[in-house]
Formats: C-alpha cells, structure tokens, sequence
C-alpha cells in the first residue's frame, strides 16, 4: 500500500512553514454574472486565482451546495507563491428559472481558509419572449 497520499511534505498541517509565512489565494473575480440565458444550456466558468503568500498553496476541496453547480477541475498539486491557477465550474439550467446565485466554496491552506465564488444570472424558460433576453 502507497503512503504518497498521507505523507505530502506540503500540506496544510506541516512545520515547515514559519508562523509569518503563509498561503494567500487571491481571485481575479470572485463573481461572475451570466446574465439572462435559456432554461438547459450547460455555462463553464473559470475563475482564475494566484497564490499571493509566500508559502505553497494548497486547494484541498471546491464544492457547491447544489448539484446544478459543479467544480470540474481545479490544480490538485501545491502552488508555490506568484503561481496562479483555474478554477473550472459548470452550471446546468436544466429545470430552473428565475433569478440565481449559487456559491462554491473553496477550501485551502491560505488565510482565511475558506474562500467563497459566485455565479448569478437570470434563467428565463421555454415561454420567454425576445424582450426577456434584451
């Protein structure tokens, strides 16, 4: 049995880092605003983010409280300060309408350690009119 997985020299609980050395994940945008779309298109974001500490940065888990909204992909290795990244979230409209915000959390060894992104948009259904749109 591999013990890759539990002996990471960079993780969250290590020694290595000194207590003024940390972390610090910092988002271009940490909103985005789909506008108005059609109930069931798919929209992918990325929000781009860089590790502006001065210790390694880890993400350990992103997630969304809804099973609309879904993390695809995010770096699963340490980040080492001015690294950046992309943080790949989906968004499914199938079977809902109207005004939305839905938030995904980000967690990471950086400080504070939970970081919070949104999506926000109006999601109009099948009997929409042009002018719903514009």
């Amino acid at each position: 049995m591999s013990t890759d997985l539990i002996n990471i020299p960079a993780s969250a609980s290590s020694n290595s880092q000194s207590d003024n050395e940390f972390a610090s994940i910092e988002f271009e945008e940490v909103e985005f605003d789909f506008g108005t779309i059609a109930a069931g298109r798919r929209l992918n974001f990325e929000f781009k983010f860089l590790n502006s500490g001065d210790a390694p940065l880890l993400i350990s888990n992103v997630h969304s409280q809804c099973g609309c909204t879904v993390a695809k992909d995010w770096p699963k290795v340490a980040l080492n300060p001015g690294e950046g990244g992309v943080i790949e979230v989906e968004f499914d409209s199938t079977d809902r309408t109207g005004s939305l915000i839905k938030k995904i959390d980000v967690v990471t060894n950086s400080r504070p350690a939970l970081t919070k992104l949104t999506i926000k948009g109006n999601v109009i259904g099948p009997d929409f009119t042009k002018q719903d749109i514009e």
